[in-house]
């Protein structure tokens, strides 16, 4: 039986079966329900069930895409289907000797000694970079170091890394990546991982393939026009919105009241949500699967999208015409927000969510965290009208989350709760608080008054000097880590965390307010004028409107999933669930929208 159960696997064979078919069908590829012989040709590369187990290469679908010949099929073992993985090839344009790269950082000091004596007995050869940082945690099993090294150039490693894999491989005439097993497998986008192994492919050295490179066939377009190279960025100046409000992350907004002949509406999405919308200037823009869509705030109208070349999961950021994005590529994009064109993009790295402020547009790439080993990150500052790179800066810290901008600084919190704070201009550091923590912290800081708000992954909160960084308070609140900023009104600290609920301190001391219990944790509390909004409840399947200064709750409205922290805009409260809904609320009444309105896809 397999690791969920018989039941279980055979919902997942069927699910899967759908999405290779829906694939082949989309992108004209060809599908064949099983394959012995792409079954016998992989054995080696796919290590569930060891190599004494008998696999079936099921729901193929391969053929074009992008100008390349791509397959990916299903690794079964079992009637059942235990240990299913996806496997992912990409056809290269000339044989390749075995280059074979993993990526490990647990148990890195035990298990990579042993591997590498492992790869050495076979009588193949260990080939290091001469990056150090890289070298400690990747193990590269080659039969020519030659070609592992023109093969893994600085920009493929980086490209690799952005994507998380932990292992690829070039054997012959192909490119292989074998996917995740397990429930974690749902998380893949076929088509995504397809695209980013052809990308792969055309970042490697050319001449490897000699006269057969590849040449690139596809862009990212949006819905209705391809978008040009580059375009120029307007230069007037307009409202801005994007990860907790703006860039200072405070979670505070403009009181309004909702416009006439607003009426509530929902709209469910084709892909999953990524991360929170953002609501500026009339619009509403939500990343999901590939994609970024931007519905009309009024009514959920699809305006446009636009498709990138792998998963985004971070909130936008939207200021002066233009929607900054970052992906599952490592790319920091530019788009119009009138169209969805994209005017530059830019290699950041995997990062947290986009920060503008000033013209300037800051990215921290996301670290790998843990127990022995956390990668360090970069702190690195775009221009926002020509994607020129102003400055990077080095983060030995690491950071998994997005970066806080005010008063001249820029703040970034560390994994494990370190802040530390940069000048706008250059990028130097100006101050550095060393709050090493045990757990991972994923909180991005708040700036309000001179004042930096920041929580960590063991439930404190913490209260520093701006400009010099001194500890004003600090105190623990419910135990739960605390992974988004926190809102600050005029005299008080919100925050959510992952197991007690919403907690209020006041600003000057870090004293308790008030509590509002939730069993499963609350989400980020959003703010405008004497009203806030918050998910929580069981499972944080409750929209609530609360009073800040009491935690009061006015009204609770249930949704239809799991959902993320509430945007609220121009007398609208905004939330995204799990499922793909979006739903627009009249922010002071809740008033639910009618069948109408509620009954809307996105195809």
């Amino acid at each position: 039986m397999g690791r969920w159960g018989i039941g279980a696997e055979h919902a997942e064979l069927r699910r899967r079966r759908a999405e290779r078919q829906r694939l082949a069908a989309e992108q004209g590829l060809d599908f064949r329900e099983e394959s012995p012989e792409l079954a016998e040709r992989w054995r080696g590369a796919v290590l569930a069930g060891g190599r004494d187990a008998t696999p079936r290469a099921r729901f193929a679908a391969g053929g074009e895409l992008d100008g390349h010949q791509v397959t990916v099929f299903d690794w079964v073992l079992g009637p059942t289907g235990d240990g299913i993985r996806a496997v992912y090839l990409v056809e290269l344009p000339q044989p390749l000797p075995l280059v074979v790269v993993s990526r490990h950082t647990l148990g890195i000091d035990t298990v990579l000694p042993l591997l590498r004596r492992s790869v050495l007995e076979t009588g193949h050869h260990l080939y290091q970079s001469g990056d150090l940082a890289y070298d400690a945690v990747h193990l590269v099993d080659t039969t020519d170091p030659d070609v592992a090294a023109r093969l893994l150039t600085p920009t493929v490693r980086e490209y690799a890394d952005d994507r998380r894999w932990l292992e690829w491989r070039v054997d012959g005439r192909w490119l292989c990546y074998v996917g995740n097993d397990g429930p974690s497998a749902r998380t893949e986008q076929p088509l995504s991982v397809l695209r980013s192994l052809t990308r792969l492919v055309e970042l490697a050295d050319p001449a490897l393939w000699g006269d057969r490179r590849p040449e690139r066939t596809h862009t990212s377009p949006a819905a209705t026009t391809p978008p040009p190279t580059t375009m120029p960025t307007p230069t007037a100046t307009g409202p801005a919105a994007m990860y907790r409000g703006g860039p200072a992350h405070t979670g505070v907004h403009p009181e309004a009241a909702a416009p006439p002949g607003f009426r509530p509406w929902s709209v469910r999405l084709p892909d999953r949500p990524g991360s929170a919308p953002v609501v500026c200037a009339g619009t509403l823009y939500q990343t999901a699967g590939e994609h970024c869509y931007a519905l009309d705030a009024l009514t959920g109208e699809l305006r446009w999208r636009h498709r990138a070349q792998d998963r985004m999961t971070r909130t936008p950021a939207v200021a002066d015409g233009t929607v900054h994005l970052v992906g599952e590529d490592g790319l920091l994009r530019a788009l119009g927000t009138a169209d969805g064109v994209e005017r530059w993009n830019t290699r950041v790295g995997t990062s947290a969510a986009p920060t503008v402020a000033d013209g300037v547009v800051y990215a921290v790439s996301m670290s790998e965290f843990s127990l022995h080993h956390t990668r360090s990150s970069t702190l690195v500052a775009t221009d926002a009208r020509s994607g020129r790179r102003r400055w990077e800066q080095h983060l030995p810290d690491g950071s998994c989350s997005a970066a806080g901008v005010a008063q001249g600084l820029v703040y970034v919190t560390g994994v494990k709760g370190q802040l530390g704070a940069f000048r706008v201009e250059d990028g130097k550091r100006s101050w550095y608080d060393d709050n090493a923590e045990r757990y991972l912290a994923l909180c991005s800081p708040s700036v309000a008054d001179g004042t930096v708000y920041l929580g960590t992954g063991a439930g404190l909160v913490h209260a520093f000097d701006a400009a010099t960084g001194k500890r004003r308070w600090g105190v623990e609140v419910g135990g739960g880590a605390i992974d988004d900023s926190p809102a600050i009104t005029d005299d008080l600290v919100l925050v959510g965390d992952s197991r007690t609920g919403v907690h209020a301190l006041e600003r000057a001391t870090g004293m308790r307010r008030w509590h509002l219990a939730g069993p499963h944790g609350a989400s980020a509390v959003t703010v405008s004028g004497a009203n806030a909004w918050v998910v929580g409840a069981a499972r944080n399947r409750a929209l609530m409107r609360i009073d800040p200064a009491t935690g009061t709750v006015h009204w609770r409205r249930a949704l239809d999933a799991t959902a993320g922290s509430p945007v609220y805009a121009d007398g609208v409260v905004y939330v995204t669930t799990a499922k793909g809904t979006v739903l627009a609320l009249d922010a002071l009444t809740g008033r639910r929208p009618g069948l109408r309105q509620r009954s809307r896809r996105i195809a």
